[in-house]
């Protein structure tokens, strides 16, 4: 920018105290010689925009440049008409003898169909608009031929041509005001490239406003993404690591509020960008998930580099980490190959912290094995898209028993895939790879149609008092389009609406807690109630409770299991009397012995669920294994 306006500057000094050679641009004629050229008028004293030589006979200057320009480009011929060194623009305007008037000032020439505004210069007191006018035969297309030509030309070219067509004795009766109107085309060139680096300068500002972290004051991913593609190169790649780092912010603030989850991060950030060093660099990604970039020589120098930055992590003095064993994880990805799209290297690095999620690990490395599952995951998301499309999954029901576990007053919704390659799939091998897939919450809704279908199928059976749950993830739940969605499904059908339980599943990877309440309480507004699912294990808490306006806790199978004990059975009635408390019914999911209904009846729960009772079984079919009493 610099080099630009010194060029500038000096363009203007050349201007006005050195003389070169002029250029001829159009030669003259006496008349007309064929009826392909276009005429122009010129001012023969317009010095040095456009003036007439008297010595070589023809016009000369920028103007007589420009149509030079334009005649190459386009392929027009044109003619000024030779009046010598008298102006005959008006009388040749007014008899149509040329199709340009060029130089003037405007308002001096009549009979002009159109004006093009050039420059604007001051003479005395008096303010000049510099035109190009056209007459009544001059064609359309050139008009815009000429106009476009002469509105795209630059303040700097025609500084530029003004030097080019300076001459060395100026003609005797050469404008001495031309020299302050050159000169004040200089200082507009000046003011416009000072204009013009003021602009870029903000607009680099911007764009590193852009690229940074509001929370934590590091790069955020576009900063990351433009570090990744212009620091390393093919040469350097096989030397680094991506690592994908995050901890379970969802979870923190299921216990705490915004201020500890944006100090963790902070602190996070701070750390990451100690070790990147000046090798590296890094970048909060998302809500708690960041990028880094590091190098090492070998991968067991890698594993202590990750092993000593998450040490270093995990150290943070915060509660709620440390009483709920919350901790940060990686997924590490080498870049064993050059020109690896940065997009493809933290999708490889954040595959790696999911699957050490999975294993509750501490790290886990992106490698070949581990990437084949993904692509296993791919060919099964088509399979998965095509079995939703196909309405291969199909609704089976649990019933669900009075606390005194005699007759079935409600029932859970359970899908199934029945594939036409592989039978009837258990939802533990696939509704993981819909969540891995983003396609969960296609599967909810399919289900929640389904559970609606049935519902109006029940209104005259014995199943009429029936209340069915339906299952949602709270991944589908913190989806912005639930409500919308939701509403449109329960109106294709006809039915009870508070026979419909929606069951909040046990998951850690709602988005937004809000929208998940937002989107709790539209459901319950509308006339549904509301289960927990898990409730006592896992991450289900005593703090939804209050978070949700629940109806039903269904307490974990685990508890059910341990009422065999003093102090299982004292935590499972403890538990039952909490929500009766709180008026909230209770449900013991998971009873599949004599012992356990027992322990359940005696702790005075609402529900009883489990395979002792009933096992799940079609929604469309008749139930074969025993008899049921429904209420």
């Amino acid at each position: 920018m610099k080099l630009k306006i010194t060029a500038i500057i000096t363009a203007a000094v050349l201007l006005i105290f050195t003389s070169l050679s002029a250029h001829a641009a159009v030669y003259t004629v006496e008349k007309p010689t064929n009826g392909n050229t276009i005429y122009i008028a010129g001012d023969p004293d317009m010095y040095p925009i456009e003036y007439y030589d008297t010595q070589d006979k023809e016009y000369k200057g920028i103007l007589p440049e420009l149509y030079k320009k334009i005649s190459d480009d386009s392929g027009i011929d044109f003619s000024y008409i030779d009046s010598g060194i008298v102006n005959d623009q008006y009388r040749l305007a007014k008899n149509d003898q040329v199709e340009i008037v060029s130089a003037h000032a405007k308002g001096d020439v009549d009979y002009l169909s159109d004006e093009v505004h050039i420059l604007t210069y001051k003479k005395g007191d008096e303010q000049i608009e510099l035109c190009v006018g056209f007459t009544s035969i001059a064609p359309d297309s050139l008009k815009n031929t000429v106009t476009t030509a002469l509105k795209s030309t630059s303040s700097e070219q025609i500084l530029r041509l003004s030097v080019e067509t300076a001459v060395t004795e100026s003609p005797n009766d050469f404008p001495f005001w031309m020299i302050f109107v050159i000169a004040g085309l200089a200082v507009l060139c000046i003011v416009l490239a000072l204009l013009i680096f003021i602009r870029r300068k903000k607009d680099k500002e911007a764009k590193a406003d852009r690229m940074t972290d509001a929370v934590t004051g590091i790069g955020n991913s576009l900063y990351f993404e433009h570090w990744y593609n212009n620091f390393i190169s093919p040469a350097s790649s096989p030397l680094y690591y991506i690592a994908y780092i995050g901890i379970d912010i969802q979870r923190i603030l299921q216990y705490a509020d915004g201020t500890v989850s944006e100090e963790i991060q902070t602190f996070a950030a701070s750390e990451l960008a100690a070790h990147a060093g000046e090798t590296g660099f890094c970048a909060r990604v998302s809500d708690g998930r960041f990028a880094l970039a590091f190098e090492a020589p070998v991968e067991q120098q890698a594993r202590e580099y990750i092993e000593h930055l998450l040490s270093k992590l995990n150290q943070f003095n915060s509660d709620v980490m440390l009483k709920y064993h919350i901790h940060f994880q990686a997924g590490i990805f080498h870049l064993d190959a050059p020109n690896i799209p940065c997009e493809k290297a933290l999708f490889n690095a954040r595959h790696g912290f999911y699957h050490a999620r999975e294993m509750n690990a501490p790290f886990v490395f992106s490698d070949s094995k581990l990437l084949g599952r993904e692509e296993y995951v791919k060919s099964l998301k088509s399979k998965l898209r095509d079995a939703l499309d196909n309405k291969e999954f199909r609704l089976y029901v649990q019933y669900i028993f009075d606390g005194k576990g005699q007759k079935a007053c409600g029932a859970e919704a359970l899908s199934r895939w029945d594939s036409p390659d592989e039978g009837v799939i258990a939802p533990a091998d696939y509704i993981q790879m819909l969540e891995t897939a983003e396609m969960i919450d296609e599967l909810d809704f399919y289900i929640l149609a389904e559970c609606c279908r049935t519902l109006e199928s029940w209104k005259q059976t014995d199943k009429r008092n029936i209340w069915l749950s339906c299952n949602m993830t709270r991944i589908t739940l913190s989806n912005e389009i639930f409500a919308e969605r939701f509403k449109e499904i329960i109106s294709r059908y006809d039915f009870d609406i508070g026979k419909l339980v929606i069951e909040i599943t046990e998951d850690a990877f709602a988005e937004s807690k809000k929208l998940v309440r937002g989107n709790i309480e539209i459901c319950k507004q509308m006339g549904c109630q509301i289960a927990l699912d898990d409730f006592g294990c896992g991450y289900s808490s005593v703090k939804d409770l209050d978070d949700y306006p629940i109806d039903i806790i269904k307490i974990d199978r685990e508890l059910i299991i341990g009422s065999h004990r003093e102090k299982g059975k004292k935590l499972l009635l403890g538990i039952i009397n909490l929500s009766h408390f709180l008026g909230i019914k209770a449900l013991c999911e998971g009873v599949e012995t004599e012992e356990e209904l027992t322990a359940s009846v005696n702790a005075g729960c609402d529900y009883i669920q489990g395979y002792l009772l009933a096992r799940t079984n079609p929604a469309d079919e008749p139930f074969v294994e025993r008899n049921i009493t429904f209420e």
